[in-house]
Parts: C-alpha cells; structure tokens; sequence
C-alpha cells in the first residue's frame, strides 16, 4: 500500500509539472496562435471548462507513460518516446484536422522536449534510478 501511495505521489508531481509548463506555454505563446487559426478559418477555439478539464487529464496520462518509461528505460529513451507519444502524435492528429498552426513549431518543439525531459528527470530522481542506465 505504501509503495502504491508513493507512486501516485510520484506521477501526480509529474502531473503538475508537465500541467503547469502547459498552461504556461499556451497562455504565454500558443493560445494567441490557436485563436488566429481557428479565427481565420470562421470558427471558435474550444475553450471551456470540459476542454480544460480534458486538457488536465491528457497530463495526467502523459504523466503516466513518462513515469513508467522512465522506471524501466533510461532518462534519454524515455524523454524521446514520451515526446513522439505525448507531443508529435497530438500535433499529426492536428494537422490533419488542419488546425494546426504550423508556424508555432520553431518554438513548442524544443519547449515540449524540455518538458517531456524535465518530467522523465523527476520520474527517474524519485524512481532512485540511475538515469544513464537501462532497467
């Protein structure tokens, strides 16, 4: 029991962590993005409390996989596969609804890498793993 409240302490400061930096990416950088796009194409970006809420919960999954990659893979391996899963997947999944803002990339790429990085970093530091080796 001890070991299961543990790791949901774990994943839920991972949660915050990868929660808070997007909510701070959006609002500082891709929300003003998003509007115009979804402005130029006649319709409204979707932004009320379930989007939010959805939003929240899609951190906590991605939480999820980056803490139990990071348990069994190293820092390097897990931050990659955690940001093609969490990040590239989303973005293809835009483009193809063509409500992607393309020009943003330049800039959410490395912001997002850094995120996945820094979650999978506190995943394997709160794991006691040592982050160069595979498990």
């Amino acid at each position: 029991m001890a070991s299961n409240i543990k790791t949901g302490w774990q994943v839920l400061l991972v949660a915050v962590w990868i929660n808070f930096s997007e909510t701070i990416r959006w609002m500082l950088y891709s929300k003003s993005k998003f509007e115009a796009l979804y402005q130029s194409k006649g319709m409204t970006l979707p932004n009320g409390p379930v989007n939010l809420v959805l939003w929240v919960i899609w951190g906590v999954v991605i939480a999820c996989f980056v803490f139990v990659l990071a348990r069994r893979l190293s820092l390097l391996h897990a931050t990659v596969l955690s940001w093609l899963a969490a990040f590239v997947t989303t973005w293809i999944i835009l483009w193809n609804f063509d409500i992607l803002p393309l020009d943003m990339l330049w800039v959410v790429v490395p912001l997002s890498v850094f995120e996945i990085f820094i979650a999978a970093l506190i995943s394997v530091k709160l794991q006691g793993h040592d982050s160069g080796k595979k498990r």
